[in-house]
């Protein structure tokens, strides 16, 4: 039968003379290592104290980071920027639709001043002709106090050129421990690009047609030279859009695709337009208005059912034209200087039955 006054040996010594076990780890001590193990533990937290005053003080001191915060002051003040130029355009847009309105009300209030003393001049009226001339004046006067073409189009659905910017936790799961480093490295920025177009055709000089909403245009024109100009509808100023294009039809004859800034010069077939960036088919780019090859005959690469895709990055001032066909991805630098903000997408087409159709 075992003595009951055998002893544990001691953790430290192993000497059979332990006696006292630490609650903690279940180890038994001798009475003058038992003594050193509780200083151990005392030093333990003294430790856990230092480093719980320096993460305090650390926490005092700790600021937003300043790239961060400056990156969010970037941000607000280029979005202000766009919407001082989103609203100058509208202002804009204002006057010449405001100015146009009063122009075709003038015409007509002159029509009818012209009647009115033609008829008076000759006693060559009725009753019938004064119902008219009331009835024109009262639409007139009913269109000059309220004009249905002047409208704020405010449309919720479409996406916004402004890039929006959030501040978020980097990590998904965040651990129960922190550490001085994780709080350092836990925040960051994402900024969301917006890349809808929404285009449409809009304008056109030459003999050209646009159909189906704005989504297609062909041309009329019975020979090269001049060629049918169609411009877009959107003006661009910042942001990444994409305008993808399929070919429904082309003769044996270059398409030219890129832009132009806006208000578009209305120039003459000999004149040069400097702010005119784009291409000639995919072999000719044009810059500043300047042709950079010469003229290639029977060498086209764009043909009947090819899409391409006409991106407008004014964020880094350029443009890249897209064959999806081919697989040709080409680019070119816009010198704002000769073809500033806003942009506008121009195609022009030079031979009868050609058309090109916007895709949505």
């Amino acid at each position: 039968m075992a003595s009951a006054n055998v002893k544990n040996s001691c953790a430290t010594c192993k000497k059979n003379s332990g006696v006292a076990t630490c609650d903690g780890c279940q180890q038994s001590f001798c009475g003058k290592h038992f003594g050193e193990h509780r200083q151990e533990l005392s030093q333990q937290i003294d430790n856990i104290s230092q480093e719980r005053d320096l993460l305090r003080r650390d926490l005092d001191q700790h600021n937003i980071d300043n790239s961060i915060l400056s990156r969010i002051n970037t941000w607000e003040q280029e979005s202000i920027a766009k919407i001082q130029v989103a609203a100058e355009a509208a202002r804009t847009n204002l006057k010449e639709l405001f100015d146009k309105n009063r122009k075709e009300l003038q015409k007509s209030v002159n029509r009818i001043t012209d009647e009115l003393q033609s008829c008076r001049e000759s006693d060559d009226y009725t009753e019938i002709d004064i119902n008219k001339w009331i009835q024109q004046l009262q639409a007139i006067r009913k269109m000059l106090e309220s004009p249905s073409i002047i409208c704020s189009d405010e449309n919720e659905t479409q996406k916004s050129v402004i890039r929006f910017i959030r501040v978020c936790d980097q990590q998904e799961h965040r651990s129960s421990s922190f550490s001085r480093q994780s709080l350092e490295q836990s925040v960051s920025v994402i900024e969301e690009l917006n890349s809808s177009s929404n285009e449409r055709f809009d304008g056109i000089i030459g003999d050209a047609n646009i159909s189906e909403e704005g989504l297609v245009c062909t041309s009329y024109a019975d020979s090269i030279f001049p060629p049918s100009i169609i411009y877009g509808a959107n003006r661009y100023s910042s942001g990444i859009y994409r305008i993808h294009f399929r070919i429904d039809k082309i003769e044996d004859s270059y398409s030219f695709f890129g832009i132009t800034t806006f208000p578009a010069k209305m120039i003459r077939v000999y004149d040069r337009d400097i702010s005119l960036y784009g291409w000639w088919d995919l072999l000719i780019p044009v810059v500043n208005g300047k042709t950079q090859r010469k003229w290639i005959k029977d060498n086209q690469t764009i043909t009947t059912g090819d899409e391409m895709t006409l991106i407008l990055d004014c964020d880094h001032r350029q443009i890249q034209l897209q064959h999806h066909r081919t697989d040709q991805l080409l680019q070119i630098s816009v010198d704002l200087d000769n073809c500033p903000f806003p942009w506008k997408i121009i195609v022009k087409l030079q031979s009868e039955g050609d058309c090109v159709r916007i895709l949505q």
